[in-house]
C-alpha cells in the first residue's frame, strides 16, 4: 500500500474531506490531492503535519521501504 492510500484510508476513518485535512494540518488540499493521487511519497514535514492532523504515527503514513531505512 502506498502513502496515497494509506492516506486516503486514514482521512476517510477520521471523517475528513480534504479540505477539512488541508485547513487542520495546514497541507495544501492540492497536496493532499497529490499525494492521494499519485504514488508520490510526501517528505517528512508534510508527513509529520497530515500525521499530527489525523492522531497516527508519521510511520503508519510512509511506504514501508521509507520506514526501515
Amino acid at each position: 500500500m502506498n502513502s496515497g492510500e494509506k492516506l486516503i484510508r486514514f482521512r476517510e476513518r477520521a471523517g475528513m474531506t480534504q479540505a477539512k485535512l488541508s485547513d487542520v494540518s495546514r497541507v495544501p488540499q492540492t497536496t493532499i490531492s497529490g499525494i492521494e493521487n499519485t504514488d508520490k511519497t510526501p517528505g517528512l514535514i508534510t508527513a509529520t503535519k497530515l500525521a499530527d492532523a489525523l492522531g497516527i504515527d508519521v510511520k503508519e503514513l510512509l511506504p514501508e521501504k521509507e520506514v526501515t531505512k
